[in-house]
């Protein structure tokens, strides 16, 4: 029996991306694997790019949730305190949208938000799954990563609160 060919290939996006073939596919692993399944991977999604060994691909993806829970806590405090200071919600959403940190989540989730919709897209527990994974690498390698272990610190609160099923966007509910 020779060697065995892996390839691994996680994927960043939620159902709406699925459907509409816009996924981006983080392969790692074998090249030639890599290869011959470009093809579907271009059906399925909007960008599969190639990061070399098995594991990066979860690194990858680790990375990019980290970052968005973090996103996603300071934009739930961001909204929260506007909001408490008399500022209207929908008007801090358009400002946002119109500068410097414009982005599809903030404008997606803003709009759940306010209309308090935290029906299902990703759900709050697993956001909270690759935060904690991404610390503890973030420990294995020797880098710090005060405000992605802040922003775990919430979203476990999150799911202390009974919000694990709920979308990430719940996260605003025990901040607010």
């Amino acid at each position: 029996m020779g060697p065995y060919h892996f390839l691994e290939a996680p994927v960043s996006g939620t159902k709406k991306p699925a459907e509409d073939g816009t996924l981006i596919i983080l392969a790692a692993g074998d090249a030639s694997l890599y290869e011959d399944s470009k093809t579907a991977f271009d059906v399925m999604g909007k960008m599969s790019p190639y990061l070399s060994d098995v594991g990066q691909g979860a690194n990858m993806k680790l990375v990019v949730n980290m970052m968005m829970g973090g996103m996603l806590s300071i934009f739930s405090e961001g909204m929260s305190l506007g909001q408490k200071a008399g500022l209207n919600g929908d008007q801090i959403l358009e400002i946002i949208d119109a500068g410097a940190i414009a982005n599809p989540m903030f404008k997606g989730k803003g709009a759940m938000l306010l209309k308090e919709d935290y029906s299902t897209s990703f759900p709050l527990k697993h956001m909270q799954k690759d935060i904690r994974l991404a610390v503890a690498l973030g420990d294995q390698l020797k880098q710090p990563l005060p405000t992605a272990a802040a922003a775990n610190e919430t979203f476990k609160q999150a799911i202390k609160s009974g919000f694990a099923d709920e979308d990430i966007v719940a996260v605003y509910k025990v901040i607010k």
